[in-house]
């Protein structure tokens, strides 16, 4: 059975694990509405409420790994290092299939760290850990699982292997449309990292921007995955000598840091 929520692998539904549950599900919605600030306070607090709780490790772990989301998108380098490392040594070598899962997220956000620092060989290394303790879950995990082979795709775009990318992607696909249905905002991102590898075409550019807006409207124009997509999209744009849009998508893409920052 695939599991909707990563806080679904704590069994327990005591009073304070159900606390819990629901502070960092209110840290996750802060997240996705681009509200960092209030996320960070909400993890801080979910982690000392982590400490008491009889699944501690998981629900630490957890965390961090939040709060090195929320550092990546804020551009905090080192605390999101700190905070991800930490997780990672916490969780490895773990016999448990959630911490095993957790430990695969934690890596996945390391790559992306490290992306952002320019450090693309480390970063794939990361997401192929990810990848192959994914795989080992099972069926259970072929959402998360997606997420990494997706990552390692976008990765991949940047490096110009587009034919390993497509390649990722079109197996990605695959398992979100199983997972999730070809509708979700993962499958979008999915779609729009597809049509950039051909985007070479106009008809292919249209169809990203098309994608970014459907993930705008599903999503709010603060989530992180939003501004990922309009940075892929701008990039392209500049590869296609496509001058004449890229103001248009620069004014976008600035608008939404501008409201990030507020």
């Amino acid at each position: 059975m695939i599991k909707q929520k990563l806080t679904d692998a704590i069994a327990s539904s005591d009073r304070d694990t159900s606390k819990w549950k629901a502070r960092f599900a209110a840290a996750k919605g802060a997240y996705e509405m681009g509200e960092f600030r209030q996320c960070e306070s909400l993890l801080y607090r979910a982690m000392e409420q982590a400490k008491e709780l009889n699944e501690t490790t998981f629900a630490l772990n957890t965390c961090r790994v939040g709060l090195g989301a929320v550092y990546i998108a804020t551009g905090k380098v080192g605390e999101a290092r700190e905070q991800l490392e930490t997780a990672i040594q916490s969780l490895s070598n773990s016999n448990d299939g959630a911490l095993n899962e957790l430990c695969a997220l934690a890596h996945r956000f390391y790559a992306e760290l490290l992306t952002t620092c320019g450090d693309d060989a480390e970063a794939e290394a990361q997401l192929h850990i990810s990848i192959n303790m994914l795989k080992k879950l099972g069926e259970e995990c072929t959402v998360p699982l997606a997420y990494s082979l997706s990552d390692l795709a976008a990765l991949y775009v940047t490096q110009d292997k587009l034919k390993e990318a497509k390649e990722l992607l079109f197996l990605a696909m695959g398992l979100l449309e199983s997972g999730q249905g070809a509708e979700s905002p993962e499958y979008i991102r999915n779609n729009i990292i597809y049509n950039i590898c051909d985007s070479k075409k106009e008809e292919m550019l249209s169809q990203v921007e098309e994608g970014i807006m459907k993930m705008q409207y599903q999503l709010g124009s603060k989530h992180p995955s939003v501004t990922k997509a309009l940075r892929w999209l701008l990039d392209k744009l500049q590869e296609c000598g496509e001058s004449n849009k890229i103001d248009e998508v620069e004014k976008r893409r600035h608008m939404h840091i501008e409201a990030l920052s507020e």
